[in-house]
């Protein structure tokens, strides 16, 4: 039985983390799905734009700007900027360019509640029969909002669409990105752009997403974490597909690893709360889209459990009698080894800008990454989520 479960979670690691990208993109190759262009002379369509904002003093002013400058005409917009009880200037900050432009308003709420609870108070409010959805600290690149909305307007039955997110400035060479963050946004990237062609792509990304106002969860519990990701997936459940379009860019700068620790292990815990909400989604009945669940997201988050039965198990057959088992334990075991010291040589390494660095700088963001799965299991499993989120220091991203 040991062996067996040893075997199994194995090949699930094996599965997820390799097969499954193989799989997804061959098949997008053969079954590409992708919707209709409407002709460049249709009017853009109305839009509602909402941003909840907590201590954005140092970035909503520059926001608000680069809404008004999109290469999009600004009589189709209205922009709802909701500040959730914040202790610094990011109300006087947003009102001083919005007061200039009479589409942009913002709604200072002096009670902190958290971000789900305002994005609610905000979509309450919204005209347009489309909603984005963006950051405080998020950067449109100018035609990022035509991209976004042209697939919309082309195919009614469209549920809505997610943009792409670029960590760095827009102003940065692409070389100049080329750090470990951006090497695995880069690999989602590609798995979004295969899901999105068979069916949809799995959630939003809280920086650049739209969806159509009737499709919006508007039960979506406060106390919701990874609400981009729950509010694009209850889209896909209500029988509309959610697409992603690599061509609507947003940038937002990329903070250190100290600073995004305490973000990925709300995240972590965030993921296995959204698993809960949006566990209909995992029904054979969805065809691809489930598949794409389990494989790209569940198996990912379980992946430090994996590895921790995997290894517990190993243990428990180093002095097995059969030689398989034995041999397969030892390999394990060296396997986990290898891992652990090249993600410390990593870390020791994490400022040097060698080429020789890049692979233990990749082997230590990985295992960053399952640790802070691990500790935010830990986190869900104690109960008591907030909604309420502490912003994460980042430079300038425009």
């Amino acid at each position: 039985m040991v062996f067996a479960l040893l075997c199994h979670s194995l090949g699930l690691l094996v599965y997820g983390w390799l097969l499954f990208p193989v799989i997804i993109q061959m098949a997008a190759r053969r079954g590409a799905n992708e919707g209709p262009r409407p002709p460049d002379s249709v009017k853009p369509p109305k839009v509602d734009i909402v941003i909840a904002a907590h201590n954005e003093a140092d970035h909503i002013a520059d926001r608000v700007r680069n809404i008004v400058a999109l290469d999009y005409p600004q009589d189709r917009i209205r922009v709802l900027i909701g500040v959730d009880g914040s202790d610094d200037d990011t109300a006087a900050c947003a009102r001083s360019v919005a007061d200039e432009h009479d589409h942009i308003h913002v709604e200072d709420f002096l009670v902190r509640r958290g971000k789900v609870p305002v994005l609610k108070d905000l979509v309450a409010q919204c005209e347009a029969p489309l909603i984005v959805f963006s950051d405080a600290n998020t950067m449109f690149k100018k035609d990022a909002l035509n991209h976004l909305l042209r697939p919309m307007q082309a195919s009614p039955s469209l549920g809505g669409v997610c943009g792409m997110l670029v960590l760095g400035r827009e102003d940065v060479p692409e070389t100049d990105r080329d750090t470990e963050e951006g090497f695995y946004w880069g690999w989602e990237t590609g798995l979004k752009v295969s899901e999105s062609r068979l069916d949809s792509c799995l959630g939003a990304n809280g920086a650049i997403f739209v969806i159509r106002r009737e499709l919006f969860w508007d039960d979506i519990p406060e106390n919701t974490i990874v609400d981009d990701f729950v509010i694009g997936m209850k889209v896909r459940e209500q029988g509309a597909r959610f697409i992603f379009e690599p061509k609507a860019i947003a940038f937002e700068a990329l903070p250190e690893l100290a600073d995004e620790w305490a973000r990925r292990v709300r995240i972590g815990a965030g993921d296995f709360q959204a698993l809960g909400f949006c566990s209909r989604c995992l029904h054979p009945s969805f065809g691809w889209f489930a598949l794409s669940f389990w494989s790209h997201k569940v198996l990912r988050w379980v992946t430090p459990l994996l590895g921790i039965v995997a290894t517990l198990c190993a243990l428990a057959l180093m002095n097995a009698s059969e030689a398989a088992p034995r041999l397969l334990s030892w390999l394990v075991l060296a396997a986990v080894g290898l891992a652990l010291v090249v993600a410390l040589i990593g870390r020791l390494m994490a400022r040097c800008e060698s080429p020789l660095a890049r692979l233990p700088r990749l082997g230590w963001h990985f295992m960053s990454m399952q640790l802070a799965l691990l500790v935010g299991f830990v986190r869900f499993c104690r109960g008591n989520l907030g909604g309420q989120w502490k912003r994460t220091p980042r430079p300038q991203a425009q």
